[in-house]
């Protein structure tokens, strides 16, 4: 899951991993001996039931949390979260899914007895936490929302069923849909990951620095060195354009450059999405879309989003799961990273940024 603090607020972003409940703690914590009006912004499609209790846990028990806002999606586990305080608001165009905490096992009979065991505890608790905000019964709960399927709730049905407290205007647009008739669950978050999700792409650590040198120099406004590509080009020209500029050879030259950036845009996200449908991560039918995304989020979010495709999806409750730590990865390319250990992947960014670079330069560069 991806932290990020500014001020008095956290954004709550991505999958809830192993591990991730400390983190969240950890950064709460930090927070909560600066600030006493806490906002946490959350968008996550589930993941670590553990982990996801022990979110749920220090934000019930914190005094600091002034309010919970749902930015996106809160899914699964996110969903539970949610519950965890008072003052929850969902944006306009968002969604709440609520399920069963699911999981898997092997072993004798008596293995297989305690993972049963262990679930039907967790989906007590899930019972009883939604029971206490909802004010219906546990034996209702049980039957219509914990009976194996996938129950959405848009902002509207949120509010009449007491999940939320309120609906408040949209972070970011996304186009109105019905997430119970999408085929792959993970397209649903992604819709709303692709405008969230920091940019990651193979030359960051070295064009960020370029970025905030330019960025200065012009005076951009609204942009940092954190920021797309796209909107930093973007910038750059709503700059120019507001410069006391009559010189006629000057303004067909914007005009000009501002075509090519668009030829050049609209030309990568095609290769992007034509890609992908080659290599049977979307339907040829679901292109418009992706290139949505990639018009108005930038093509480093496109990017993102068909990486996150081939990340092995966490299971919620998970049991005898995770990653061997001693499989050989020197021979890994950079699919075998994204499927057998997105996270050490990402770590590998940081610690590797060289062997990460390469990975990806022989993943995109034909």
């Amino acid at each position: 899951m991806i932290l990020a603090v500014d001020d008095n607020v956290i954004r709550a972003i991505g999958i809830i991993w192993e591990g991730d409940g400390v983190y969240f703690t950890r950064v709460l914590n930090e927070v909560e001996r600066l600030h006493n009006n806490i906002v946490i912004k959350l968008h996550t499609f589930g993941g670590s039931v553990f982990d996801g209790n022990l979110i749920y846990n220090v934000c019930n028990a914190s005094t600091k949390i002034e309010r919970l806002e749902i930015i996106g999606i809160a899914a699964s586990m996110g969903a539970i979260i949610s519950q965890s305080r008072k003052n929850v608001y969902m944006v306009r165009n968002g969604f709440m899914m609520i399920h069963p905490p699911s999981g898997y096992a092997n072993g004798t009979a008596k293995d297989l007895k305690a993972t049963v065991n262990l679930l039907e505890q967790m989906e007590k608790n899930f019972c009883n936490d939604l029971s206490a905000t909802t004010g219906k019964t546990t034996k209702w709960i049980q039957e219509n929302w914990l009976d194996g399927s996938d129950h959405w709730f848009s902002a509207e049905q949120a509010l009449k069923e007491n999940l939320i407290d309120g609906i408040i205007e949209n972070e970011t647009e996304v186009d109105r849909f019905d997430p119970s008739e999408i085929e792959n669950e993970n397209e649903v978050y992604a819709r709303y990951a692709a405008l969230y999700i920091p940019n990651i792409t193979n030359n960051k650590i070295e064009t960020d620095e370029m970025k905030k040198e330019v960025i200065e120099a012009m005076n951009l406004q609204g942009v940092n060195e954190n920021s797309s590509d796209t909107a930093v080009i973007q910038a750059l020209v709503t700059r120019y354009s507001a410069l006391e500029k009559k010189d006629e050879d000057y303004k067909k030259e914007l005009a000009d450059l501002q075509a090519k950036l668009d030829e050049q845009s609209n030309g990568a996200v095609a290769s992007i999405i034509d890609e992908a449908v080659k290599a049977g991560k979307i339907k040829k039918e679901d292109e418009p879309t992706y290139e949505a995304i990639g018009k108005t989020s930038g093509i480093e979010a496109l990017q993102t989003v068909f990486a996150n495709m081939n990340t092995r999806k966490p299971i919620a409750g998970q049991i005898n799961g995770g990653t061997d730590a001693n499989l050989d990865r020197a021979s890994w390319d950079f699919d075998k990273w994204q499927t057998e250990d997105p996270r050490g992947f990402e770590a590998l960014a940081k610690s590797d940024p060289e062997k990460f670079k390469t990975l990806f330069n022989a993943k995109y560069t034909k």
